[in-house]
């Protein structure tokens, strides 16, 4: 019998998995692809580059040209060899690329904002309206009268023009930050909360436990070192209401009760102090514990009333030599991880002694109740984590992120890595989990294109989705994809913000669910597709890609580089431009940091445009040395600024909507998710992908439909207070009773009625506005009812 390990079963499955799909989708092809036999009588040439961001899985592609058509898209030969894979999204480029749905000429409108009426107009048309506008409100109000929004989709985001013209901008606004506050305000780190762990490091490690962290659907070309955790010993417990993917693959999966998560934590953290669990001399030298609170303001107390940082003005430890209060950084100090003191008549305490006492009520038994987990199962995962050797506390974008008591969430998991030590350990962790994202690459110094020091961004008013209900200076949004339609929840009310504005411009690919909003859309070309040879680059999984034009501009389609360029230069600024992206490259290669010693664009071309960093090759982990960007460079699990909202430490609380009298009216929670075939609202109209999911549908258990009298595959009404929505309905047993979901992105043209914003919950919490990130869009506290349409 042949000794096939669970890995390479997966790797060959997988293999046999695309193949077979890549042949099935030809057969949709053939009205534009030459027959393979027609080959030896054409001019064939390979071109390189690679996906741009949305996925997270920046995969490289070698790409053949056949008489200037693309026709074929291969991984590319990564010098660490096993990310050398492509996906069902990176594979069905090819047919994107020629997609009939493509923006292929400049549009302005000559209907009512959001109706989608449009004339095709010139380019010097276009540009000449787009900046004779904008240099009237720039005049008028300055830079900060014109907002870019750019969605998750863009690369290249004309960052140049935003300091040119000094205009704010607005990535991501309101979303995927809420943990991130939660957990950052901690540890120092930044953005959004990733784990400082490279995922390379989960082979190490003997506990992962995934919260709502769909990974083997979001990033699929990580899915292998999951499986190499696996493999070598560690147990991977998967934490999600419904039964997703990574949970059929997992060794445990505990379904819990949607926006209840910060309980589980709460619950954990208190398990592990009563059991003393916890690493004293991990807690002792390298977190606040020790810090002491001030009893009658409930601060930190420091070594005087000054407004100075630490350095000056530093946090005091009660010593346990001198039996006094001394700074926390003074040599020699041997502080008290726990007691009460009095200092100069102040009654003062640790935060570990505060943390103990704020933790005594949310017993796994508590707990039990509040997550509708077992409380034996607490009680296992609990040890499992505490005493199971180095631990992984990992979540996803999805589920906590997006219930309004996320940022608690976040501080509660930053204080159970801290009690375990998880923190610069190796095969440990706290964090995302999902892109890749932490490796030598995000410690990689990259050079800058030099502007004048009079060229700056300014920061963002409010955000965006305030901007309809708030005193604001936006007259005109710039905006780079599909902003409109992934960055707002309660969408009526961003309607009716858009069609006030005096201007909107929309640069993208395809007729995108924002275009019908714009006043002008500009159309860009596909990542193969340039005027210029030199494309793009990125430093991405501890390597330097390079990209090259594939093919010529299809339409009249221009790059978003080239749109940049031609503003700047109505604008009188084209001097301080880069000729070509090439140029732009150049300057950022152009690095002192060792990383990059060697790494040019002559040599990248020659080495089929990747190489890898002169990196380490163990996984990149953050804190080996215990050194923490925060005012005291330690792990600051006490948050000062929350103490208005009673949050200093976490404190549970319940989601705004799921659990308010609204439940009575509206009884199902409305999510939406993301799938291994789309990303956010991209790939919705690739034939080949539409096989799989030929349409918007409304995921629910069959236990929800019965009582509802709804059939599999019928037209229904989903609904609130805030809008309405129509889709056909498909059953899943995967899908926890009491809640219904949607993937994410489908644009409204595509559904039978209404929108999937229409129904979200934009409320923002009120500490949010007090958070690193600011507030974040709740986007899964969400109640509705189904009907029969």
């Amino acid at each position: 019998m042949m000794n096939i390990s669970r890995r390479n079963f997966i790797k060959g499955g997988v293999a046999g998995t695309a193949t077979l799909g890549l042949s099935g989708s030809l057969l949709f092809a053939d009205r534009w692809l030459r027959p393979a036999t027609a080959a030896s009588d054409s001019e064939e040439r390979i071109a390189y580059t690679y996906h741009p961001p949305g996925c997270g899985g920046r995969c490289a592609y070698k790409c053949t040209v056949r008489d200037g058509k693309l026709v074929k898209i291969e991984p590319n030969d990564w010098p660490d060899h096993r990310y050398s894979v492509l996906c069902t999204r990176g594979l069905s480029e090819l047919q994107r690329v020629y997609s009939p749905d493509r923006l292929q000429t400049p549009l302005k409108r000559v209907g009512e904002r959001g109706e989608g009426k449009f004339v095709p107009i010139s380019w010097d048309e276009a540009i000449t309206t787009v900046a004779d506008k904008f240099k009237e409100l720039h005049s008028q109000y300055g830079g900060k009268s014109i907002l870019k929004m750019i969605s998750a989709n863009q690369e290249y985001t004309m960052p140049l023009l935003s300091s040119l013209l000094g205009i704010p901008v607005a990535l991501e606004t309101s979303i995927d930050t809420g943990i991130a506050s939660g957990v950052e305000e901690v540890t120092g780190d930044a953005p959004f909360g990733y784990a400082m762990h490279e995922i390379t490091d989960w082979v190490n490690a003997k506990t992962i436990i995934l919260i709502a962290c769909n990974i083997l659907e979001t990033t699929v070309a990580d899915s292998q070192f999951f499986f190499d955790a696996q493999e070598a010993g560690a147990k991977i417990i998967v934490i999600d209401p419904n039964y997703s993917t990574t949970a059929t693959k997992a060794d445990q999966w505990i379904p819990i009760r949607p926006g209840s998560d910060p309980a589980l934590l709460l619950g954990m953290i208190n398990h592990i102090l009563a059991n003393d669990w916890y690493n004293h001399d991990f807690m002792q030298k390298n977190t606040s514990a020790p810090f002491l609170i001030r009893e009658d303001n409930q601060h930190l107390l420091r070594q005087n009333d000054s407004a100075d940082g630490p350095a000056q003005n530093p946090f005091m430890v009660w010593d346990a030599l001198s039996n006094s209060a001394q700074p926390y950084n003074a040599t020699g100090v041997q502080p008290e991880l726990e007691g009460e003191f009095t200092v100069n008549g102040v009654k003062v305490k640790t935060v570990m002694s505060a943390l103990k006492e704020q933790m005594k009520h949310y017993t796994p038994a508590w707990a039990a109740e509040m997550t509708e987990i077992p409380e034996q199962i607490i009680i296992d995962l609990t040890r499992q984590y505490a005493q199971g050797g180095p631990g992984y506390l990992g979540w996803g974008f999805g589920g906590a992120e997006k219930i309004s008591n996320s940022d608690i969430f976040g501080h509660a998991a930053a204080i159970l890595g801290s009690l375990t030590g998880n923190f610069g350990r190796v095969g440990g962790g706290v964090g995302n989990a999902l892109f890749h994202k932490y490796n030598w690459g995000l410690v990689t110094k990259l050079g800058a294109w030099s502007l004048p020091p009079q060229f700056k961004i300014p920061p963002m008013e409010i955000p965006t989705t305030l901007m309809g209900t708030q005193p604001n200076s936006v007259k005109a949004v710039l905006n780079l994809g599909n902003s409109f339609q992934q960055h707002f929840a309660n969408f009526h009310h961003a309607e009716a913000w858009l069609k006030q504005l005096e201007f909107v411009v929309t640069v993208d690919i395809f007729d995108n669910a924002s275009v019908a909003y714009s006043d002008i859309v500009l159309p860009i070309g596909s990542c193969f597709e340039s005027n210029y040879e030199i494309t793009r680059f990125q430093v991405n999984r501890n390597h330097a890609l390079l990209s090259e034009k594939v093919i010529e501009p299809l339409f009249e389609s221009k790059s978003d580089f080239e749109i940049e360029k031609l503003l700047a230069a109505r604008f009188g600024l084209e001097e301080y431009m880069p000729k070509t992206p090439e140029d732009y490259i150049r300057a950022q290669l152009n690095s002192p940091d060792p990383f990059l010693k060697g790494i040019t664009v002559e040599a990248l071309k020659a080495n089929k445009f990747i190489m890898r960093l002169n990196c380490p090759t163990e996984p990149c982990i953050g804190h080996l040395d215990q050194k923490y960007k925060t005012p005291s460079g330690k792990l600051e699990i006490y948050n000062e600024a929350m103490i208005e909202f009673a949050q200093a430490l976490p404190a549970y609380e319940e989601p705004v909507e799921l659990s308010s009298e609204l439940k009575q009216k509206y009884p199902l929670q409305f999510a939406q998710y993301r799938s291994r075939f789309h990303v956010h609202s991209q790939f919705m109209r690739v034939s080949w992908i539409r096989q799989f999911c030929p349409e918007p549908r409304l995921e629910l258990n069959p236990l929800d439909a019965k009582s509802r009298g709804l059939a599999n595959g019928d037209l229904v009404e989903v609904f609130n207070d805030r809008g309405k929505l129509k889709a056909r309905c498909k059953f899943m047993d995967s899908l926890r009773p009491g809640s219904v979901r949607m993937e994410e992105g489908w644009w409204s043209k595509d559904m039978p009625e209404g929108d999937i914003n229409y129904l979200t919950n934009d409320t923002f919490n009120p500490r949010g506005f007090k958070r690193k990130y600011g507030p974040i869009l709740p986007f899964y506290d969400t109640l509705v009812e189904v009907k029969k349409a």
